[in-house]
């Protein structure tokens, strides 16, 4: 679980970083259309990445979730 905060927190920080180099260096060469289109891009890099990380996490909370809750139905 250790790595997936790290990848969370790195993530985080690595997405700031290259919305904020990307408004103060590049984005004056472009039309706000398409800055704002790489921006979008670069959140939907972090939600890619925040999915993958997570993802398998989740389908095993989900899986004890469910086991506890037919255990409960099953044994009161």
């Amino acid at each position: 679980m250790g790595w997936r905060v790290a990848v969370s927190i790195v993530t985080l920080f690595g997405s700031i970083i290259a919305a904020i180099i990307w408004l103060f260096f590049y984005a004056g060469n472009f039309n706000a259309y398409q800055n704002i289109a790489v921006i979008f891009v670069i959140i939907l890099a972090f939600i890619a990445i925040m999915g993958a990380t997570w993802a398998p996490w989740g389908m095993k909370q989900g899986t004890w979730w469910e086991r506890k809750k037919i255990a409960r139905i099953l044994f009161g």
